[in-house]
């Protein structure tokens, strides 16, 4: 039996492909990372128990059996080493970096069943962009990535603030690279601009303002 495995922060999460022959095994293996290759957004953070650092990963593998023959590796100080059995029952043949597509809380939806990617919110960025006279700002204000001008104001929250300032840029990047000029990316909220977002964020969502200083999505 051979599989390509997905894990999360070195723990098993689930099984992508299984199947009887290794020549199978490794056609599904490089159509999964083809296909990954078009992630946009990679999530950096999960929000379990607190905000922390995620890293998601595929191996291809067999069922260990005697007679295998394990790979030499290097460890971060160059030592080499020969792997073991990957969770003491399989035997890795390929590893490769994996990316989930990030998903957002966008103000106006369901936190956990409507939530958006950033292809969405490119599109709701986009809107009006090649009007004349019409500009909007785009700022980040702790993990919150605000979008407005007089017609508009979207709110995206993120786990926390590197994830919004994240955003922005990629933001930015889309815009260059669509050659839109309406669109002015504040970067990150100074100490002398932050009450007045404060402010534009209660008037537009009726938030008490401790909610609104709240600097990441933790319960």
């Amino acid at each position: 039996m051979y599989r390509v495995i997905l894990t999360k922060n070195g723990k098993y999460k689930q099984t992508l492909h299984r199947c009887k022959t290794i020549e199978t095994s490794f056609i599904n293996y490089n159509r999964i990372i083809d296909e990954n290759s078009s992630v946009l957004f990679p999530r950096e953070h999960i929000n379990y128990n607190g905000i922390k650092k995620v890293k998601y990963h595929i191996y291809i593998v067999k069922d260990t059996e005697e007679g295998d023959e394990f790979r030499l590796l290097r460890d971060k100080l160059g030592k080499t080493y020969i792997e073991k059995p990957l969770f003491g029952i399989w035997t890795v043949l390929g590893d490769h970096d994996y990316n989930i597509e990030e998903n957002f809380w966008l103000y106006g939806n369901d936190p956990r069943n409507d939530r958006v990617t950033i292809h969405y919110i490119v599109k709701k960025m986009m809107e009006g962009a090649y009007k004349q006279k019409m500009t909007k700002q785009i700022i980040v204000v702790y993990n919150k990535l605000i979008i407005h001008n007089e017609d508009q104001f979207d709110m995206v929250l993120c786990k926390n603030k590197s994830d919004a300032q994240r955003l922005h840029h990629s933001l930015q990047k889309a815009c260059k690279k669509n050659k839109i000029k309406s669109i002015i990316f504040m970067g990150t909220a100074s100490k002398a601009t932050i009450s007045r977002m404060y402010d534009l964020i209660q008037e537009k969502t009726g938030w008490d303002i401790l909610k609104i200083r709240r600097t990441t999505t933790r319960p």
